[in-house]
């Protein structure tokens, strides 16, 4: 059973992604924003991690950019309801395996978290 990070700042997107991933079988962790995330990283290393990008304190760029110097080969997605801006792209750039544009439907996210996580394991064989 893989083990997934989901952090956003909203409950009720946080809430809906957690019970979507706890129904289809993952072990979920929550966190509400990019430095609650990094303490739970550190003391224990998730199989993948999906972010939103606008978040206070720590948003989900510098997130992404602390995820990647803890592990370079942690899969992550990154969620934003910003279509409007460029945030999902530079987050794909920073290190980001998936992206989703929110309100997305529980087949692409399940499909982005599948995929995020057989790349991983396609690098490591």
């Amino acid at each position: 059973m893989s083990r997934i990070l989901v952090i956003d700042d909203i409950d009720e997107a946080r809430n809906t992604v957690c019970k979507i991933l706890t129904r289809n079988g993952f072990d979920v962790v929550e966190a509400y924003n990019g430095k609650e995330a990094i303490k739970l990283v550190k003391n224990n290393m998730p199989d993948l991690v999906i972010t939103d990008i606008l978040m206070p304190e720590m948003e989900g760029l510098e997130t992404i950019q602390e995820l990647m110097k803890l592990n370079r080969k942690l899969p992550i997605v990154a969620i934003t309801g910003s279509t409007d801006s460029p945030y999902l792209q530079v987050a794909l750039k920073l290190g980001a395996t998936k992206g989703l544009y929110k309100p997305f439907n529980q087949a692409d996210l399940l499909s982005a978290v599948n995929s995020a996580l057989n790349s991983v394991n396609e690098i490591s064989n």
